[in-house]
This record gives C-alpha cells, sequence and structure tokens, in this order.
C-alpha cells in the first residue's frame, strides 16, 4: 500500500510538468508575431527542469518499484515521454517563431 500513495504523489509532478508544457504550447501557437509572452530562455529552462526532474522521477520510482518487489509504473514512463515530447515540441515552435519572425 506504501508503494501505491508514492506513485501517486510522483504523479502529480509529471502532471504538473504536463500542464505547464502544453500551457507553454498554446501560447507558442496563439503568439502573435510582435508579442512575446514567452521567451526563448523561459523556454529552453523550462524544457531543460521538466526532463530533468521528470527523469530524476523516474528513476526514484524505479528503485522504489525495486526496493518494495513492485512491478514498475508504465503510466510515470508513457508520462516522462509525454513530457520529452512537450519539451522538445516548444522548443522546434519557438525557434520556428523566431525564425519566421526574422525572416519576414
Amino acid at each position: 500500500m506504501e508503494g501505491l500513495e508514492i506513485y501517486d504523489f510522483l504523479r502529480l509532478v509529471f502532471i504538473t510538468f504536463i500542464i505547464s508544457l502544453i500551457v507553454i504550447s498554446i501560447i507558442l501557437l496563439a503568439q502573435k508575431k510582435r508579442s512575446n509572452l514567452v521567451n526563448g530562455f523561459t523556454v529552453s529552462i523550462t524544457s531543460i527542469i521538466s526532463i530533468i526532474v521528470s527523469g530524476i522521477n523516474l528513476i526514484i520510482i524505479g528503485y522504489i518499484a525495486d526496493e518494495l518487489n513492485l512491478a514498475g509504473d508504465a503510466i510515470s514512463s508513457y508520462m516522462f515521454l509525454i513530457i520529452l515530447g512537450l519539451s522538445i515540441f516548444n522548443l522546434f515552435m519557438y525557434f520556428k517563431n523566431k525564425n519566421s519572425i526574422i525572416s519576414a
């Protein structure tokens, strides 16, 4: 029973990062050419921190599962992959928008 609560608490971290990356994605997709709600530093730092912290949480979940003789948590692995994909997508969208603004 202890392991299930730990998984739930660590999943909250994953969900928080997913929501924040989705909000940044929406801002990047909806922003006009001249209004800069987010800049490159914000996008890159948010992406790097979310990938690092999510990776560490995934490793911690693996250690917990090993110590408590539980099966691994597939949902947390999928959440990490979603965070990784959203982070790469955000970086791609920012630099794509930045290059289109410079060339226009």
